[in-house]
C-alpha cells in the first residue's frame, strides 16, 4: 500500500537558499527498512532568472552606433529576469530608442539597424542582423538621431555589437565584436556554439533517506527541468 507525503511551502527550511523541505513523521521512531520512495509529481512556479547580475554576471554587452564621422557606444545592462531572445531584442530596441538611435519611416514605424532573433531553420539558434544606417533620410522619414551625436553618418556603416563574457553563453557567440570592423553591407551572424538560454539546465532532487548506489551523491531520487519532471516514477531503495 502506498502512502502519499505532501510537501508544500510550510515544509520549507529557512536556510537562505529556499531549496530544502523537511517532513516530520509522527511518533518516536519510524522504520524505513525495505521501503521504497518515488516522486509522484512536482508543482513549482518557474522563478529562476536566466539573466542575473549577481548570480551569473551575464547582463552586459555593448552596441557601437555610427554617428556622423565617428561612432557612439551604447552600453546595454539587462535587468535581472527571465528573457527569451525576443525580449532581449525588445530591451535593446528600447535602449536604442532612449538615446535616439533609430529612424521613423513615413508610416510611423520605428526602424532599428540591429536585431537579435531566433532562426527556426537552424534549431532556433539566435542570429544577429546588422544593417547599414543611411547617410540621408528617405522621403517622408524623420530622425531623432542627433540626441547621441552629430546626426546621420557620412558613410553608410552598420552598427557593431560587442558580446561580453558570460552573456555570450546565453546567445552562443564567442566573446568578440561583430562585425570586427565597420562594414557597409548587411551583416548576419549565426551562433558559433550551442547557447544556454537558461544557465540552470537541470534541478536535482535528493532525499536523506535514500541510498542510491548508482548516483553521486547517493541520495538522488530524480531531476526536473522547466519542461517537467524526469524519471518521475523511478523507485529507489
Amino acid at each position: 500500500m502506498a502512502d502519499l507525503i505532501n510537501l508544500n511551502s510550510s515544509n520549507i527550511v529557512q536556510n537562505g537558499f529556499n531549496n530544502v523541505l523537511r517532513y516530520e513523521f509522527s511518533g518516536s521512531s519510524v522504520n524505513f527498512i525495505n521501503s521504497e520512495i518515488a516522486i509522484q509529481s512536482i508543482g513549482l512556479n518557474n522563478s529562476q532568472f536566466n539573466i542575473d547580475k549577481k548570480q551569473d554576471a551575464n547582463t552586459t554587452f555593448s552596441i557601437k552606433m555610427p554617428i556622423g564621422a565617428t561612432t557612439s557606444t551604447i552600453n546595454i545592462d539587462l535587468k535581472s529576469g527571465y528573457y527569451s531572445y525576443s525580449t532581449i531584442n525588445g530591451f535593446v530596441r528600447n535602449q536604442l530608442e532612449t538615446v535616439g538611435a533609430y529612424l521613423i519611416d513615413c508610416s510611423g514605424n520605428y526602424i532599428h539597424y540591429i536585431r537579435i532573433q531566433e532562426n527556426p531553420t537552424y534549431f532556433c539558434l539566435p542570429k544577429l542582423y546588422l544593417s547599414p544606417v543611411p547617410t540621408s533620410l528617405p522621403a517622408g522619414w524623420y530622425s531623432l538621431y542627433t540626441s547621441i551625436g552629430t546626426g546621420l553618418q557620412t558613410t553608410a556603416y552598420t552598427p557593431q555589437i560587442t558580446i561580453q563574457p558570460n552573456f555570450n553563453k546565453i546567445v552562443g557567440f564567442t566573446s568578440a565584436t561583430y562585425p570586427s570592423t565597420q562594414q557597409t553591407s548587411l551583416q548576419t551572424f549565426l551562433s558559433n556554439f550551442t547557447p544556454e538560454i537558461n544557465p540552470v539546465s537541470n534541478s536535482i532532487i535528493r532525499c536523506n533517506l535514500i541510498i542510491n548506489n548508482y548516483s553521486n551523491p547517493p541520495g538522488i531520487i530524480g531531476s526536473f527541468t522547466n519542461q517537467g519532471l524526469q524519471n518521475s516514477y523511478r523507485k529507489l531503495f
